[in-house]
């Protein structure tokens, strides 16, 4: 009997898991009408087949006669020398000669990665493969007489471009009923004490069908203790209400890195100050139907934590910079309900220092060689950065100025491999409990901060690669990885952050003498101003909130 029922439920789960899907497969079994179609960057002279944008530069990359239908995109984005080109390109889709772009999103929210961060993504709609290195969207977007696309790379500093393809089918007839697909980028990166955080607002007849939501947050512990609202056709009251973030997601207990059919979690930092978090949901089964107007709220409260890691408050407002995608459909082009913020406003200001161009000034100990090889085409640059090594103890020194007072959260971009070592990092020849605020996985607690005894905090980069996929590219090159080192305060001048051997992952022996492998390889480091200040006057308003609580 158990047998039985264990079979039926898995049954029933795998049926409700595939429904989707099945629907798809269920539509080719009847008649296909209209005319397949592509717009492609391909040429048929040579491989240069990619649009290229100078800075500041916007081009039209798709335009569709009506009436018809995009049924997917593809796209493959690049920049040589922006690590954050995911927020600098904007993608901007026009319906039926309309001014007003229906579609206006940074290209890395769009498809589920906030921050000007990169992921890989399983969904539904929305499909990135190898760590945001080909971007497919299969959303369904109708148009009855006309589509243009436009690419814009809003740097003022860096090239950029992008391969795409768009495959979409001409109609011979316009449609009786037309819903217009729609995805806004919104952010609040000043937020107001007390006041939730605005997702969508919307006016006319339409259906609410996804959301990406990413948080940088400006003190540590865990950000998603708010429940969201759905006003529905200018109701007071919300008829929808939820009862914390991660449960809005679909998660429980906090969040993890994962992705599936209509929701995900593709990026999740430790949560320490400057934790960068995306999680997405696609409402496909449980669209929020409006008829007069749709506004959808999540309340930014959460854990609260001073500098000592003491809990002040377990629902306190927080100070996190939010930022957005909503994705609806409506019976006619909407008017755009907040505004498009400017790139600048979108990112940090960044420090950014290419390992491959910096060689010369990195000094290191004898027993390292320093190499750039050519060609890499698992990471955004060509050319590639190893440190060559056999020893315990050898170093590297990494030179950086600092022109501007204040906190800095420094990241590196890993490229992991099998031969890789075990390197200790330290700021200014200080460990980094000392300079300031490790937060590499494994060490970082944020009910103790600044209070674990030293050999408690990680302060090692295992650079071994322990996303081991079957591909030869990443066996090859490594693979990417943005790994966070901590928050720092530094005057202006010159520092150094120094790398030092201090073994190797027991798993990378070579296969034939058994000795452990203790290279370094590496595209990037980042150096980004820390947004936050006055992060004390908040936790004031926070104390006098939680006593005001307590007196009524």
């Amino acid at each position: 009997m158990r047998g039985k029922l264990l079979l039926l439920s898995l049954a029933l789960f795998f049926g409700c898991y595939s429904h989707g899907l099945t629907q798809s497969l269920e539509n080719l079994k009847s008649e296909q009408t209209g005319r397949s179609m592509r717009i492609s960057s391909g040429n048929p002279f040579d491989n240069s087949d990619s649009e290229k944008l100078k800075p500041g530069e916007t081009k039209i990359i798709a335009e569709m006669e009506g009436p018809g239908e995009i049924k997917h995109i593809w796209l493959v984005p690049y920049s040589d020398d922006n690590i954050r080109w995911s927020r600098a390109l904007v993608l901007r889709i026009y319906w039926d000669g309309s001014d007003i772009p229906s579609v206006e999103v940074p290209l890395g929210d769009f498809f589920a990665a906030g921050n000007g961060m990169l992921a890989t993504v399983n969904s539904l709609p929305v499909k990135v493969s190898s760590y945001g290195r080909g971007m497919n969207c299969y959303w369904i977007m109708p148009f009855a007489k006309k589509a243009v696309v436009t690419l814009s790379n809003e740097s003022k500093t860096d090239r950029a471009g992008s391969y795409y393809q768009f495959d979409w089918v001409k109609y011979n007839s316009e449609p009786t009923e037309l819903m217009y697909f729609h995805a806004r980028y919104h952010q609040e990166l000043s937020p107001v004490f007390g006041e939730p955080y605005t997702v969508f607002k919307g006016k006319g007849t339409g259906h609410y069908v996804g959301t990406v939501q990413s948080s940088q947050n400006g003190i540590g512990h865990w950000y998603g203790e708010g429940d969201d609202f759905f006003y529905i056709d200018g109701e007071e009251i919300p008829s929808i209400s939820g009862t914390g973030t991660e449960d809005y997601f679909n998660e429980a207990w906090n969040m993890r890195v994962h992705s599936s059919l209509y929701t995900g979690c593709t990026i999740f930092e430790p949560r320490a100050p400057d934790a960068r978090i995306t999680a997405y949901r696609w409402h496909i089964q449980d669209p929020i139907i409006f008829t007069k107007s749709l506004t959808f709220e999540i309340e930014r409260t959460g854990y609260i934590v001073d500098a000592l890691g003491n809990t002040i408050s377990s629902s306190g407002s927080r100070p996190d910079h939010w930022s957005s995608v909503a994705y609806w459909y409506q019976d006619d082009i909407a008017e755009p309900w907040c505004e498009f913020p400017a790139y600048k406003d979108r990112i940090n200001e960044e420090i950014v220092l290419f390992f491959p161009k910096i060689t010369e000034s990195i000094k290191h100990s004898r027993e390292v060689e320093l190499k750039v090889n050519e060609y890499n085409r698992a990471t955004f640059t060509k050319p590639w950065f190893q440190a060559v090594n056999n020893t315990i103890g050898s170093w590297m020194e990494v030179p950086f100025t600092i022109e501007t007072e204040g906190k800095y959260s420094i990241s590196i971009f890993q490229l992991l491999r099998e031969d890789n070592g075990i390197w200790k990092v330290f700021i200014d020849d200080q460990d980094l409990d000392v300079a300031g605020e490790s937060h590499i996985a494994g060490g970082y607690r944020v009910s103790q901060v600044n209070q674990l005894q030293p050999e408690e905090v990680n302060k090692t980069l295992d650079f071994y690669n322990v996303f081991q996929k079957n591909e030869r590219e990443d066996f090859i090159y490594g693979q990417r990885r943005e790994r966070k080192i901590g928050l720092f305060q530094f005057s202006p001048g010159n520092h150094v952050i120094k790398f030092v051997c201090v073994g190797s992952n027991p798993q990378s022996a070579h296969p034939e003498t058994g000795h452990l492998r203790y290279n370094f390889t590496a595209d990037v480091l980042s150096i980004r101003k820390f947004p936050f200040e006055n992060i004390e006057d908040w936790l004031d308003k926070v104390i006098e909130e939680e006593q005001r609580k307590k007196r009524n």
